[in-house]
């Protein structure tokens, strides 16, 4: 495939992808730093709610006029770098995975952590993740039913152990399991937050952006569920690629990851 324009369009039904052109979006051409253009980078998502301002996704595929601001992001850095991408969402699980076992390039967004490190690569300085070159910073919060009497200082829980869902592979997880809790895995943000809502769960430890977005849809779970304060953690995520696609195309990594930097600050 050629890409030597810029320009959006659908392409094979298994990844539902979207290909970005390779010309700069001020109009010059970007330095051609890939061996092979026509080959895409394969990047995998998580499934997000319809309407949030980081990235939109209806039926499984990204919305065409307003796809949000991370994809908007994403598609800017790869023209700028002379490379093609295909967006997938699948559940945040399988998109790790995915870079682990080959079938992807990359996921995002994916904070650190040693065991992704030891499959996936991550922008870098002085041995450090380089958290001026992440996505996004993000934090993760606890919901509870508003008639609950849980309550959160920040370092306890306070219903003396308990069930708490969390999204699927979330890097929240070993926290909650140090807190003295039983996590439950489940891939869907707006199930977790009904089954709060149910009582079926004593809270649940979410994304905080996704899971607000989720109950700015829904004006009845959300006046039946609400978030603790103060956060369970502030967290950088990060466009982590496989170790085989950093180790193949360096060149083309740090451009990526060194545009995102520009372009956010």
């Amino acid at each position: 495939m050629r890409i030597g324009f810029l320009g959006v369009r659908e392409v094979g039904w298994k990844w539902g992808a979207v290909i970005v052109g390779a010309l700069a979006i001020g109009g010059a051409p970007a330095g051609p730093v890939r061996a092979d253009p026509a080959a895409p980078v394969r990047m995998v998502l998580a499934s997000t709610p319809k309407h949030t301002d980081e990235m939109r996704e209806v039926d499984g595929g990204l919305t065409a006029d307003r796809p949000g601001h991370q994809i908007e992001l994403m598609r800017e850095a790869a023209a700028q770098c002379g490379v093609a991408v295909e967006f997938r969402f699948v559940p945040w699980r399988r998109a790790l995975l995915m870079v682990r076992n080959g079938d992807a390039d990359g996921a995002f967004t994916s904070s650190y952590d040693p065991e992704r490190a030891t499959y996936g690569a991550y922008p870098m300085k002085d041995g450090k993740p380089d958290v001026s070159r992440a996505l996004k910073d993000y934090r993760y919060s606890f919901y509870v039913s508003r008639d609950s009497s849980v309550q959160w200082d920040g370092k306890r829980l306070g219903v003396g152990g308990g069930t708490v869902v969390a999204e699927r592979g979330a890097s929240v997880i070993p926290q909650i399991t140090a807190l003295g809790l039983s996590p439950v895995e489940i891939a869907d943000n707006a199930t977790m937050l009904r089954m709060v809502a149910g009582k079926r769960v004593t809270a649940a430890a979410l994304m905080t952006s996704a899971a607000d977005a989720v109950l700015a849809e829904d004006a009845e779970l959300a006046l039946r569920v609400m978030r603790l304060e103060p956060p369970i953690e502030s967290k950088f995520g990060f466009v982590m690629l496989s170790k085989a696609f950093h180790a193949n195309h360096r060149d083309v990594a740090e451009c990526f990851w060194n545009t995102i930097r520009d372009i956010r600050a």
